[in-house]
């Protein structure tokens, strides 16, 4: 295991709750600078102010003094006025708050994250021998509402987090979209495991037939959008779970989805060319001249797309004046790597990329990459997970994500995104894996 580095925890508060809610003064352990409450209530909402604009804020409990802590939730935090639910029950109990900065202000922002994480887990998918082949279905009928860790996937794409933190999966050989549940269970949400089209709806999106969809779209309401390929059809799944098509294109459509909050624009990629769809204008060409893409993000508060090129090994940010930027990426698949420059560092096939509440962001590489990095918000980049191209099965779980870093826990990654509670969802392996790296606080000084 790596020596342990030590986070500088620059606050802990501590509170204790008996009935009605009595604080004991905040006092700084390692700085000048205090979390400050502001107010609280009888459901256990703190409001309070933390000295940092970017921090992950962490609560920790005991039934009784001189008991261990107890590790509880992580809360990202991005304003210094905030408000934190620790989840009071009818016993008394002991309550700490402590706060790290993540922001480059911080000489120790990237070890105030990455110990911000704890465990790694594989919470759908099992290891199929004959598995892993493209196009092939997979899928049997007891896999229905049964363990997620007991289904065999079929080259899964994209995993989304809904409003209620299940895992929404878009399982590419199957023809259909599943569920994983928070209690691990798995359910069909979209398709019905056989290939092809039998109408637009509206209708169940489990009556409806799907052909080897492999992108997908979570809207903060739960609206899922699904990328159904070779039906060259965006398809719409409301939160009742009736489908509809939403426009079918000439354009061979392949991989990324970006949908606006307002469902008035959405954008998708064929292999070289970045399309957008408005209720208006129908599909029009916003850049081509790219290599090959894979996923796409946007971002409404600045209008800019992120475009992941695995063919040219870069990440590209389009702004709304079409200026194309690379932001992370050399052209190449080597040079620079932990602790340079994400702009001179060698990427390998980039697939996907997700931005953290501190404006810094995750990048996933397919196969030969293999690897999670981490880019900083100063675009510094950090190697987060090292992987191979093996397909190995649950590589590293009930471990510290981070022990041993430079060995191997992930393979041929397709995309990585965060849940509702700051998880980070990995889509990975060709026999179709879904994993998971708990934000929950090993580690504390």
């Amino acid at each position: 295991m790596k020596p342990r580095l030590k986070p500088k925890v620059s606050n802990v508060l501590n509170l204790v709750f008996i009935i009605v809610l009595l604080i004991i003064p905040a006092k700084s352990l390692f700085s000048e600078e205090e979390i400050r409450i502001t107010h609280f209530d009888r459901t256990g909402a703190i409001y309070l102010e933390n000295p940092f604009q970017c921090a992950v804020i962490t609560v920790q409990y005991k039934d009784k003094l001189p008991q261990s802590w107890q590790t509880g939730s992580n809360y990202f935090s991005t304003n210094r006025q905030d408000s934190i639910l620790v989840g009071l029950d009818y016993s008394n109990r002991f309550f700490r708050i402590a706060a790290v900065d993540i922001s480059t202000n911080s000489p120790n922002h990237f070890t105030n994250l990455l110990y911000a994480y704890g465990t790694i887990e594989t919470i759908a998918g099992k290891y199929t021998p004959s598995g892993g082949k493209d196009g092939v279905n997979y899928w049997k009928p007891e896999f229905e509402d049964g363990p997620a860790t007991n289904a065999s996937l079929s080259r899964p794409h994209i995993a989304f987090a809904d409003p209620y933190n299940n895992i929404i999966l878009v399982d590419e050989g199957s023809d259909s979209v599943l569920k994983i549940t928070t209690n691990g269970t798995i359910h069909t949400y979209a398709g019905t495991h056989v290939r092809g089209f039998n109408g637009d709806g509206p209708d169940a999106a489990t009556n409806l037939n799907l052909y080897l969809p492999n992108g997908g779209w979570m809207l903060d309401n739960g609206t899922f959008f699904i990328l159904d390929r070779y039906n060259k059809k965006v398809r719409r799944v409301d939160t009742n779970g009736i489908m509809t098509t939403v426009f079918t294109t000439t354009v061979a459509i392949n991989r990324g989805l970006w949908v606006k909050s307002d469902e008035s624009e959405i954008y998708f990629s064929a292999t070289t060319t970045v399309y957008k769809w408005t209720p208006t204008g129908g599909v029009v060409l916003v850049r081509s001249g790219f290599s090959d893409l894979a996923n796409l993000l946007g971002d409404e508060k600045t209008g800019n797309l992120y475009i992941c090129d695995r063919g040219t090994h870069r990440i590209y940010k389009l702004t709304p004046d079409g200026n194309l930027t690379a932001i992370a990426g050399n052209g190449t698949t080597s040079g620079g790597g932990d602790g340079y420059p994400a702009t001179q560092t060698g990427l390998n096939r980039p697939r996907m990329v997700w931005f953290l509440p501190n404006n810094g962001f995750l990048i996933c590489e397919h196969d030969p990459g293999n690897r999670i990095w981490y880019v900083d918000p100063a675009g510094i980049i950090h190697l987060w997970v090292n992987g191979d191209g093996s397909n190995a099965p649950g590589r590293g779980d009930g471990e510290w994500f981070y022990n041993s870093p430079s060995t191997p826990k992930v393979s041929k990654v397709r995309s990585v995104s965060l849940d509702k509670k700051g998880n980070i969802i990995i889509v990975e392996s060709d026999m179709g894996y879904v994993r998971r790296i708990n934000f929950s606080r090993l580690f504390y000084n």
